[in-house]
């Protein structure tokens, strides 16, 4: 007897929760993303065409479905304006309050069905691109991101005790030196403790760290084997850009890292 290939749909279902309650009269549509500027009539006629191409296999009711949720798909597109990744996927289901994007890190066959949320591509593409925890430091703080698909989603900040950087005559006094090391060795451990957590509880397979290299190496010293064996790398990032520009900054170094 074969056994069945673990699914992915509860990656998708924690970090996409809104899907849980999408009914059989949701609307589901992946199209291509224009990768220059953002441009409203492109996917005014994008979403047109793929509508026009599916539309025979639509009864009246899902036309009208199709035809309520795409207006609000390309009202959300205007907000999220997106560019950078080829393809995204749409779910809508406006009497269950569901309206979520999702960018896509390769093309993907233009889709659009109203029915259940169709997730099978974006489960093939998991199988592909699979979850990822990135963890950025500092000495005194980290912030971890999980990389889903071609979404950068802020997860978790911790906050350390304070780091001095005391110098006595120029050379830095040996006792004071120690108790720096020893702070920032025990805000690592922290750091360390919420990764173990972060991936036992979403399995994460693969893990970036990100920051100073003093930091970076002391958090990957405390590291235990099993979460050292999922190490994919390290990305540059910094604690000083804003939440919005790390998942930016963090997403196009991704791009360039080898899938699976």
């Amino acid at each position: 007897m074969t056994r069945p290939h673990p699914t992915e749909i509860p990656y998708l279902l924690a970090f996409f929760p809104s899907l849980r309650t999408a009914s059989d009269r949701t609307l589901s549509v992946y199209f291509k993303i224009r990768p220059e500027a953002y441009d409203g009539k492109f996917y005014d006629m994008e979403l047109k065409r793929i509508v026009e191409r599916h539309k025979h296999k639509l009864s009246d009711d899902d036309r009208k479905v199709a035809e309520r949720e795409i207006l609000r798909v390309k009202a959300q597109l205007a907000v999220v304006r997106p560019v950078a990744c080829p393809s995204m996927a749409a779910f809508a289901d406006e009497p269950k309050g569901v309206l979520r994007l999702i960018r896509l890190p390769e093309e993907t066959e233009d889709r659009l069905e109203v029915d259940a949320p169709l997730l099978a591509p974006l489960e093939l593409m998991l199988r592909k691109y699979p979850p990822s925890l990135i963890v950025v430091v500092h000495k005194e703080h980290a912030q971890t991101f999980a990389s889903i698909l071609d979404e950068m989603i802020p997860q978790h900040h911790v906050d350390g005790v304070q780091v001095k950087h005391i110098r006595s005559g120029g050379n830095k006094n040996p006792s004071l030196q120690r108790k720096e090391e020893n702070r920032v060795k025990s805000n690592m451990a922290a750091v360390v403790r919420l990764i173990d957590r972060e991936v036992s509880a979403v399995s994460y397979r693969r893990l970036y760290l990100a920051g100073p290299d003093e930091a970076v190496a002391e958090l990957e010293r405390l590291l235990p084997p099993s979460l050292k064996k999922i190490i994919a790398g390290r990305l540059s990032a910094s604690l000083d850009l804003s939440i919005g520009e790390l998942e930016v900054h963090l997403r196009k170094q991704l791009v360039k890292a080898p899938a699976g």
